[in-house]
């Protein structure tokens, strides 16, 4: 297993994308909501919330992703470049994918027609579970600029994910304190 691999199956970083409760989730507008507006910011077709499984990247948005894929909101691995920016735990900025020979052969170049794509890290609880990312179907150098607002933009849905997390673990003990028996004793 390759070591981009390894990172991204690490057992650790899974269980913190399966607390989440985000995969095979419907779209929802708060997520919506940042992809709309980091395409109008950044000028580009595409940008997603992508959350990296051990075998396949679900998008919990997408905005711009051609059919098949924006219908099933995931691809397999072998597509993904937000893997990457897992891996690394950093942004991850391409300008012409098609120029670069770590990204050139990548199945999304010619399926999904990614030329240039920048992508932060979501960073939860110290693992990168998926990627806040743009996409562009033609040559993009990312500026400084971009980039920085490309990351605040992921901290936004970082932290729509911790408070949904947090949501769903309260209430998760709210029910079971609800259907617990509750035993009193008497105080003396």
């Amino acid at each position: 297993m390759s070591d981009l691999l390894a990172i991204v199956r690490n057992l650790n970083r899974l269980a913190a994308v399966q607390r989440t409760g985000l995969l095979d989730t419907p779209a929802e507008e708060p997520f919506d909501r940042f992809t709309r507006l980091a395409t109008r910011m950044f000028k580009t077709p595409v940008a997603l919330v992508s959350i990296v499984d051990c075998d396949r990247q679900f998008f919990k948005s997408a905005i711009g992703v051609p059919e098949p894929w924006q219908t099933k909101r995931e691809t397999p691995l072998s597509h993904s470049f937000c893997k990457h920016a897992v891996a690394l735990q950093e942004p991850l900025v391409i300008a012409d994918a098609r120029k670069d020979p770590q990204y050139r052969d990548n199945p999304a170049v010619r399926d999904l027609k990614i030329i240039a794509y920048a992508g932060v890290p979501l960073m939860v609880s110290g693992h990168a579970l998926g990627a806040f990312c743009v996409i562009d179907n033609e040559p993009h150098s990312w500026s400084y600029d971009e980039v920085r607002m490309l990351k605040d933009l992921g901290e936004c849905v970082i932290h729509e994910i911790e408070l949904r997390t947090r949501l769903r673990e309260a209430d998760k003990r709210v029910k079971e304190l609800e259907t617990s028996p509750i035993e009193f004793r008497p105080q003396h």
